[in-house]
């Protein structure tokens, strides 16, 4: 009792969310599995209260970022580069899904690291541990639910050839990479810590790594939507509070007042997708929902991650 009372907010939420995760798994065991229509919900639930909120605040910490550096700050300026991140993200998509796809998970991948070893030195040897642990993460979630992912990728790509051959290679192999990426990362890891030392709490190794396991028991859409918006949300909002906290930042004054203020830009990234789907519909594409939600989730993840990359790498400096 007393470890749970002296966790943080965040923690506590990570915690809860594994919790949510533990029932959807005995669910899923009961009854066999899970209904589509309850995977929707949580999946639009979980995303909609963090998953997209988390990035809703990259102009507060740009300019923030600016202010501390003593730099002018213009929020034309940055939301007209923010915008146009997106667009050329999003044509990339239409013409190159492949290219797309690809570099989605690179940044993916590059991304998910950095938030989960963001007190980690950025030396080359723990940017490589964390390059080679979120690509863990990605290669469990999408791994453990073959048949689904192949599928998604399949559709997103329009049953691209390459595509095709590159699903048959890592099913076969599939275990052959996951073997060698984490022993590359355990090895990396070790002589980076050795160098560089870092502290992290067994809470938060036993909450990640429960959460992970949890995410390769259910079907693709909810385990996603676990590690995306049940963790990986979480933890940045925890690294942007105390950013935004110690730069006094009137908005961060309690982590639920900065979550309202990101409601604003949240509504607009919602209506964001509603647009990209009639565009996207409008190309003579079938409507698909699931490429298309993970399609948006990348083009609005391309400039976040910008600005996410320069404030952990502002904080590992000090």
């Amino acid at each position: 009792m007393k470890r749970w009372l002296s966790l943080n907010s965040f923690s506590k939420i990570t915690w809860i969310n594994a919790l949510i995760g533990m029932m959807m798994v005995a669910w899923q065991w009961y009854a066999g599995s899970i209904p589509v229509k309850f995977q929707l919900f949580y999946f639009a639930i979980i995303i909609g209260a963090t998953g997209i909120p988390h990035g809703a605040l990259d102009h507060i910490i740009a300019k923030t970022t600016e202010t501390i550096k003593g730099h002018p700050f213009s929020i034309q300026r940055f939301l007209g580069r923010y915008v146009i991140a997106i667009l050329v993200y999003a044509i990339a998509w239409i013409f190159f899904p492949g290219i797309s796809l690809i570099i989605f998970l690179a940044i993916s991948a590059w991304h998910f690291g950095e938030t989960d070893l963001s007190n980690a030195d950025e030396t080359w040897q723990w940017n490589l541990s964390r390059l080679l642990w979120g690509s863990l993460v990605l290669m469990l979630i999408l791994l453990s639910h073959f048949e689904e992912t192949a599928s998604v990728v399949l559709r997103i790509t329009k049953g691209s050839e390459i595509a095709q051959t590159t699903m048959v290679h890592l099913k076969t192999y599939s275990t052959h990479y996951f073997s060698g990426v984490i022993s590359l990362f355990f090895t990396m890891a070790t002589i980076s810590n050795r160098k560089n030392k870092i502290s992290i709490s067994y809470l938060y190794i036993i909450n990640l790594v429960s959460i992970l396991i949890l995410c390769s028991q259910l079907p693709l859409l909810p385990a996603f939507a676990l590690y995306f918006g049940g963790w990986h949300a979480i933890r940045s909002f925890e690294i942007i509070f105390k950013f935004l906290h110690e730069a006094k930042e009137e908005m961060a004054a309690k982590p639920l007042t900065m979550w309202k203020n990101a409601l604003p830009m949240t509504f607009l990234a919602a209506f964001g997708f509603i647009f990209m789907a009639f565009i996207w519909k409008g190309t003579g594409m079938k409507m698909d929902p699931l490429p298309a939600v993970f399609i948006f989730m990348s083009i609005i993840t391309l400039p976040h991650l910008d600005v996410m990359d320069k404030l952990i790498n502002r904080q590992s400096k000090g």
